[in-house]
């Protein structure tokens, strides 16, 4: 469990993200992050497209701020976000389109 330290800044750090002050509080057990950012291969293609879909990871504060620095979070990616991501992209010229969902299991063997 966090204490009232690291609590404040995760907030702090969730806030420069762009979530909201009560995402913290009021986290949910599972959620479903969009990316913002395109996944590549080893070799440099696309393995996932801007605007796929990651469902059931865990809600938790600590777990989603990981995630977002990486281009992944809870809303869709769109013209209006502010991520680096979005501001970055041309909106103009292709919206994202919807993609295949993936399930993120986790992996069993504890490694973080």
């Amino acid at each position: 469990m966090a204490g009232i330290t690291e609590r404040n800044q995760q907030k702090l750090e969730l806030v420069n993200q762009g979530f909201s002050m009560r995402y913290i509080d009021e986290w949910q057990p599972k959620a479903t992050l969009y990316r913002h950012k395109p996944s590549y291969t080893v070799d440099g293609e696309i393995s996932e497209e801007v605007g796929s879909i990651t469902a059931g990871v865990p809600g938790n504060p600590d777990y989603v701020l990981r995630k977002a620095k990486i281009g992944l979070f809870p809303w869709k990616p769109s013209n209006e976000c502010e991520c680096r991501w979005c501001i970055a992209t041309d909106w103009g010229v292709k919206e994202p389109e919807e993609a295949v969902v993936t399930i993120d299991r986790g992996s069993s063997s504890g490694k973080k």
